[in-house]
């Protein structure tokens, strides 16, 4: 019950420190412009909207326009007051203007006098302004910059507030509903637009200011959502050319405004009163809000946006104003899902992911978080393409990482401070090796003897006795360290377990402590590896200057795979993790048979069969039907004859030859077995090779016959 309840609690004290964590996390810059972009991305996978019904026409104060106009920007205001009033002859119900005229008319005076002239006939057009706002080091005041004193007098319609407010990465997402000033409310252009296309009396406007008790902010009939004290969030329609745009000089070029392009041709078409293809008749701007704007790079009015993110394209200013009275228009609203819910599955997800790494195991938690991560994600992204609904991906997508991050960091600090206790009580009595492993596979040994089916390894430097001989003791040292090292760390990376070096000679054994299915096969692989590395160490010796001796030197190898008593054997003062059992005997028997054959690793048909079942790497042979030495039972026993990665067309040939042989043996067909093992001796790689050796059985067998029910076994009278 105390170790449950320590877990519970460790539970409960990582939850709540990766779910502060994660919170920290989130407040960040670089998460929250994350969280932005995700924003965007909802936007782009839900593609545009279609507005077909819309009452908004844009007209862009273009390039095209500038040179078609004889004057360059700012054009004289007498084109503004002609544009109101072409605007009006084809019906359009409000004309906002996104710039703001604070400096007189620089070519005629007049020109501003006729422009507040017909603003005022027609009663319809708002002017744009701004307040910006001075901070110095002794005051920190607010200007207006307000169309001209002519202008605002001649227009009956109060002043709208045009400058946009950038999220921290500068794009556009949110539309305040205006700013107070000397007690005056001044909205937004887009507010302003609707209030005027509806006829929306500002008694039915609420005022700019903080309002807690009303999650919504009225214009008229239409209840804005909020998502600030002072703002809404913009439901983008689409990319660029999503409303109708266009250019200025279209709508001016009438019967009595002559362009560029028709003064220099001497004549034209007049884009906005032809009577088949002009504006005027085909009702382009009947009942609709125009909203005039400016495209031109050299006015710099241009604003990151959704859908413009993806293409790096920033959209002008006017589009903002446009998507944001579609929104109000529409009722289109995006509801941002609300902070605390989304606090709320965050310490869920912390706490689910906390108590599936302690009380399941890792794998089932990590696949939890990867379910809960894919799961959030399609949840936020139908909850905006469903219900608009925007809902923080950032958050608990930390949450989950962060958690489970932080899982696996205090796992492994358990883990290895378990691997230090368990060294602390083993390492007095059992091999360093072994426990690595029994750490390693979470599995503790039983001490004592157990019976394991797994591969016995013998290996042994032919003629040591005679290194030991002719060498020096302290270069007969340095000879075997060499040589063992090399051979023990090929041993290790495959999995192999070392017993015990008796001099040059290597026992080991694969599939114990730790289990292993393909302990054989491992083996196997193994004995090639070494045999190879010794290649390159008799290479290196020569070059170092050893004798010949030593650059010649050569292991034999032998293995068998089967059931075998493992465990702590010895005495009670002293015991080593060894194998004991008739199957390691027949291991023995195959490393010093080998000799016999000519051949440097001899393992069993065991050994063979299963390592057969896992990969066919190496490359065997048989050799014979055998008996060995203490045993009554005869033993397929075959040659290793490298790595099949290795072996050349020389190789493939001479064992094909010397198993035709082979098989005329058992047959009792000397005569053709001597000639095909004739033949696979001239491909043999070594001087003593199993077919020389053939040769020479056959030969005796012709001379003294074994019977007719001889069935092929050979009797080793010596180890």
């Amino acid at each position: 019950m105390a170790e449950k309840k320590k877990r519970l609690t460790s539970v409960t004290l990582i939850a709540i420190t990766t779910f502060v964590v994660s919170f920290i996390l989130m407040l960040l810059r670089p998460i929250q412009v994350v969280e932005l972009k995700y924003f965007d991305q909802l936007f782009e996978w839900r593609g545009p909207l279609d507005v077909s019904d819309s009452p908004i026409v844009l007209v862009a104060i273009s390039q095209e326009a500038d040179q078609e106009i004889p004057q360059k920007f700012p054009w004289p205001t007498n084109l503004h007051a002609k544009l109101v009033e072409n605007l009006n002859k084809a019906g359009a119900k409000v004309i906002a203007f996104d710039v703001v005229f604070n400096n007189p008319d620089i070519y005629e005076v007049k020109n501003d006098s006729l422009f507040a002239q017909k603003m005022e006939k027609y009663g319809n057009v708002i002017l744009a302004g701004d307040l910006q706002r001075t901070i110095t080091q002794y005051s920190d005041e607010i200007s207006p910059m307000f169309p001209t004193p002519v202008l605002r007098v001649g227009n009956p319609n109060q002043v709208a507030l045009v400058r946009v407010h950038p999220d921290l990465d500068g794009a556009i997402r949110s539309y305040r509903f205006g700013q107070k000033h000397q007690g005056d409310n001044l909205y937004r252009l887009g507010l302003e637009s609707i209030r005027l296309y509806e006829g929306i009396p500002y008694e039915e406007v609420d005022p700019i200011g903080p309002n807690p008790e009303s999650d919504y902010f009225n214009l008229g009939p239409y209840e804005i959502l909020k998502d600030g004290a002072n703002s809404f969030l913009i439901n983008y329609y689409g990319p660029e050319s999503t409303f109708p745009e266009i250019s200025y000089e279209e709508v001016i070029d009438d019967s009595s405004y002559t362009t560029v392009f028709e003064s220099e041709l001497g004549g034209g078409v007049n884009t906005f009163d032809d009577p088949d293809i002009g504006h005027l008749a085909q009702g382009t701007f009947e009942d609709k809000i125009v909203i005039v704007g400016a495209t031109m790079p050299l006015l710099k009015d241009f604003y990151t946006t959704p859908f413009a993110n993806a293409g790096n394209n920033p959209r002008p200013g006017y589009q903002v104003h446009a998507n944001a009275i579609q929104t109000i228009l529409d009722s289109n609203y995006i509801e941002r899902f609300r902070g605390w819910y989304t606090l709320v599955i965050m310490f869920f997800l912390c706490l689910s992911i906390t108590l599936l790494n302690r009380f399941a195991n890792a794998t089932w938690a990590i696949l939890a978080s990867v379910v809960f991560a894919g799961g959030y994600f399609g949840i936020t992204y139908w909850a905006f393409m469903s219900y608009n609904l925007l809902m923080m991906i950032t958050g608990p997508i930390i949450a989950i990482v962060v958690t489970q991050v932080g899982m696996v960091s205090y796992e492994y600090y358990v883990e290895q401070k378990e691997k230090r206790r368990i060294k602390g009580m083993f390492a007095s009595y059992v091999s360093p090796e072994l426990v690595n492993r029994m750490i390693e596979s979470g599995e503790e040994p039983q001490l004592g003897g157990e019976e394991t089916h797994m591969t016995a390894f013998f290996s042994d430097v032919v003629a040591f006795s005679t290194f030991s001989e002719q060498l020096e003791a302290k270069e007969l040292v340095t000879l075997i360290n060499d040589y063992l090292s090399t051979m023990t760390d090929i041993l290790n990376s495959r999995g192999g377990t070392l017993d015990k070096y008796i001099g040059d000679a290597i026992v080991a054994f694969f599939g114990s402590p730790v289990p292993m299915e393909d302990h054989a096969f491992q083996a196997c692989v193994a004995s090639q590896l070494m045999q190879k590395e010794l290649a390159e160490l008799r290479k290196k010796w020569q070059k170092e200057g050893w004798s010949e001796m030593v650059a010649n030197m050569h292991q034999r190898i032998g293995m068998n795979t089967g059931v075998m008593v493992t465990g702590n054997m010895g005495s009670s003062r002293r015991f080593n993790y060894t194998m004991m059992g008739d199957n390691v005997n027949l291991a023995a028997r195959c490393e010093s048979g080998a000799r016999q054959y000519g051949v440097y690793t001899m393992v069993t048909e065991s050994t063979k069969t299963e390592a057969e079942e896992f990969g066919d790497d190496c490359l065997f042979r048989l050799l014979d039907n055998i008996v060995v030495k203490g045993r009554t039972k005869p033993v397929k026993v075959y040659e290793i004859a490298g790595l099949r990665a290795d072996a050349d067309q020389v190789l493939h040939d001479c064992i094909g030859l010397y198993e035709e042989g082979l098989q005329h043996y058992f047959n009792q067909e000397w005569d053709t077995a001597i000639d095909r093992f004739k033949k696979s001796v001239e491909l043999e790689q070594y001087e003593r090779n199993p077919s020389g050796i053939f040769i020479k059985r056959c030969e005796l067998m012709k001379e003294k016959s074994p019977g007719n029910d001889w069935n092929g076994v050979f009797v080793m009278e010596s180890k």
